[in-house]
């Protein structure tokens, strides 16, 4: 039974072949709704389940930090197939925005979610390993979904690219299985000594996850590869991948590094600065609302990162701060991107002049595209601003406050270029050839659900003690 939300994932995706095969092309728009209810069985069943047990002689294993992780990207796959119905079921009056082979596409997107789920309760290095590698290579695929030049360069870039992180990541686990000869994750922390070939393994390690978070210097891919992949595809990956990687770096650092856990806030402080400034600064020149996208996923991999710091104390506050943050990044992005996709699909335009005066023709999403950007922002009283506080009171407490300062400035810097989207749509006119056009019950639903969910997170504190309840009493009676 711990294992049900992902046997869930995994049936969904076969019986979406079967049924591709046996309806008629008129009826095939129910294959995304299909999709959709699995991942729904899915999230409930991940949501009843006990918090606690394992299978598979310990190498799957459940507790209250990789429960939070299987919702949070089961919510992400959810939203994704939501706001990509439309596009799948051919409607927009741009046709190449739209994505064929909708069977397959769900398909794919559902063994990459299943192998996320697998991740967050891996035990075992294999285990580890083959998750990732399952929650990573469908992701080249979708990059490379559309028929084009740009959608064809970006997968080419992301295998090659993700090909050289995943071999940093496998050489450096090589190297820690050597020094071990353990491979439990557990098991491996009380063997582990400190000397150069532990170093080198974990540099490795290192290379490997920040490329999967998009940390810097790792993160020269995300830009190309979100402007040239799919809307619905960079949507997914902005959240897939964060996700993903944080539940990588949690079993590196907390499982196989435990001992050492106190020792790396320097390191974790150093990155966190390097991949905020960079990401804030490089999204400010940027033209292309996707390329602008990415690089405000880079920032915001930085913020995440604040949940490592601080073991001292009470360690769940950090875990459970990064854990909320993620849950909260995922409904404001998918909101954000929801109203981008909506807009390539209607008009085929991606440069973030082409919002101007949004707020004459469509006033409501508009609206929904201010909210999520300015809960990405911070801006209080949205989740944003709840979930960046307790970041930032996470380094405090570890001491770091000027990592501090320079989160606070690199969140004014994001609020610059966030506004200056908002300043196209409410300030600047349409232009002659903007038009009316409709917006479909599947979006509108999912735009009012993420635009709700992103004040309702902020305002109701009882989602972010719950975290934390339960990921205290976890890391206190086993690591500390």
């Amino acid at each position: 039974m711990l294992m049900l939300p992902e046997l869930i994932v995994v049936v969904t995706a076969f019986a979406l072949l079967v049924v591709d095969l046996l309806v008629s092309e008129r009826r095939k728009p129910i294959l995304p709704m299909i999709a959709l209810a699995g991942i729904a069985a899915a999230l409930v069943a991940a949501w009843m389940l006990p918090q606690s047990g394992q299978l598979l002689g310990g190498r799957f294993a459940v507790d209250s930090v990789s429960r939070w992780f299987r919702i949070i990207f089961l919510i992400a796959g959810g939203l994704t197939i939501a706001v990509s119905a439309d596009s799948l079921n051919g409607r927009g009056a741009f046709r190449p925005a739209a994505l064929s082979s909708r069977a397959e596409f769900c398909l794919i997107l559902l063994f990459n979610l299943a192998g996320m789920l697998f991740l967050a309760g891996a035990r075992d290095l294999v285990t580890l390993y083959v998750s990732l590698e399952l929650a990573t290579i469908p992701l080249f695929l979708l990059a490379a979904w559309r028929r084009d030049v740009e959608s064809s360069e970006a997968g080419l870039k992301y295998v090659i690219l993700g090909a050289l992180g995943s071999a940093f990541l496998l050489y450096g686990l090589g190297v820690l299985y050597g020094l071990t000869g353990e491979m439990r994750l557990e098991a491996m922390s009380g063997a582990l000594r400190a000397g150069p070939a532990f170093w080198l393994g974990v540099g490795m390690v290192v290379a490997g996850v920040g490329f999967k978070l998009t940390l810097v210097p790792f993160h020269l891919w995300a830009a190309d590869v979100y402007q040239g992949a799919p809307t619905q595809v960079t949507a997914y990956l902005s959240v897939a991948s964060k996700g993903a990687g944080l539940a990588l770096l949690f079993h590196v650092l907390y499982r196989i590094l435990a001992p050492l856990a106190p020792h790396w806030d320097g390191v974790i402080a150093v990155l966190a600065a390097l991949t905020m400034t960079v990401g804030n600064f490089a999204a400010i020149v940027q033209k292309n609302i996707k390329r602008l996208m990415a690089f405000s996923a880079i920032s915001q991999a930085g913020y995440l990162l604040l949940g490592f710091l601080g073991h001292d104390g009470a360690p769940g506050r950090g875990v459970a701060a990064m854990l909320f943050y993620l849950l909260v990044y995922v409904v404001t992005n998918l909101a954000a991107f929801a109203v981008i996709i909506w807009y390539s699909g209607e008009t085929g335009r991606e440069k973030i002049e082409d919002y101007r005066g949004l707020s004459k023709t469509h006033p409501l999403m508009a609206l929904a595209m201010m909210v999520a950007l300015f809960g990405l922002a911070g801006i209080p009283p949205l989740a944003g601003f709840v979930g960046k506080f307790f970041l930032f009171s996470v380094a405090s407490k570890a001491g770091l406050h000027w990592l501090v300062g320079l989160a606070a400035i690199n969140s004014t810097v994001s609020l610059y270029y966030y506004l200056g989207i908002v300043r196209r749509m409410y300030i600047e006119p349409a232009g002659a050839e903007d038009r009316a056009v409709r917006v479909s019950p599947m979006l509108a639903t999912v735009l009012a659900i993420t635009t709700l969910a992103s004040v309702i997170l902020g305002v109701v504190p009882v989602f972010f003690e719950t975290i934390s309840f339960q990921t205290a009493d976890w890391l206190k009676g086993t690591l500390w």
